[in-house]
């Protein structure tokens, strides 16, 4: 299987790196194959890195997502499902053109993490932890998805102010559009996050006999919390839309980066030094 697996992660690496490459041509390039056949290789990429999950599961007995290189399968997968479902949901295209090189960079990185199996030991079976670790992945691609959802917001927002009307403009959806889809996303990563806390919670509960014990990304996911809470009470209580709330989201990915990559390598302690997430 390992040498399977190594075969499905390149070629779904290889898929993901034609299809960013394809679409950020096509941000300013005319030809209208370039899309479609850039997004036919990140659907392509979508389905083998589909097969490397279920397969990995079946071999190793296991949800593969209880490592850090498992769960950065599983977060490429659910961010590369986002920018699927909003093109058909929406008809959101554009979106391809910047998610896609984060696809890549995320799948690469795992590259450097270490693919092996890890024995599950008896506190770590537990329907609260499998579920914990779901909503939070799931959460995590949703919430990147915003961020580049606000990138692009930034940059139409930029555009527009300094007046350039270039064909990347016209390929990209008004401010109210994006704003929109920010609104949306971040609405169903923050309900999910919210979930993952609580099912963490009820987990650390069962195995530590207590609800909370102030680990760093415990913390963190307080603060990730806090900011996106802020986020939606501003641009619902307060009406507040444009550059500053499109920021504010950026600036709660960031701490999303933070807990999950720096303080899972870093800080990590208690039951968080498992090699999971």
């Amino acid at each position: 299987m390992e040498n399977i697996g190594l075969a499905l992660y390149t070629l779904t690496l290889c898929f993901f790196f034609a299809s960013a490459v394809m679409f950020l041509i096509d941000l300013n390039s005319a030809e209208k194959d370039l899309f479609n056949v850039a997004r036919k290789l990140l659907i392509a990429g979508f389905a083998v890195l589909t097969i490397l999950i279920i397969g990995r599961g079946i071999t190793y007995g296991y949800a593969p997502l209880y490592t850090f290189h498992e769960t950065l399968l599983i977060l490429t997968w659910t961010a590369a499902l986002v920018p699927i479902f909003l093109d058909r949901t929406y008809s959101f295209r554009s979106i391809y053109h910047f998610s896609a090189p984060l696809l890549f960079l995320i799948l690469f990185f795992a590259f450097f993490v270490s693919p092996e199996r890890v024995e599950l030991l008896p506190g770590i079976k537990s329907f609260w932890l499998f579920t914990h670790i779901v909503t939070v992945i799931i959460a995590y691609g949703t919430f990147a998805m915003a961020f580049v959802t606000s990138l692009m917001y930034l940059l139409v927002d930029n555009q527009l102010k300094k007046k350039k009307f270039s064909t990347l403009t016209h390929k990209l959806p008004s401010l109210d559009a994006l704003d929109l889809y920010i609104h949306k996303l971040v609405s169903v990563g923050f309900f999910l996050l919210t979930i993952s806390i609580i099912l963490g919670a009820i987990w650390a509960q069962n195995v530590w006999g207590a609800y909370w014990r102030w680990e760093p990304k415990e913390i963190w996911s307080v603060i990730t919390w806090v900011i996106y809470a802020a986020y939606l009470h501003t641009r619902l209580a307060s009406g507040w839309q444009g550059r500053k709330v499109a920021m504010l989201n950026s600036f709660g990915f960031a701490t999303v980066f933070f807990n999950y990559v720096v303080v899972r390598f870093i800080f990590a302690s208690g039951m968080h030094q498992y090699p999971f997430y």
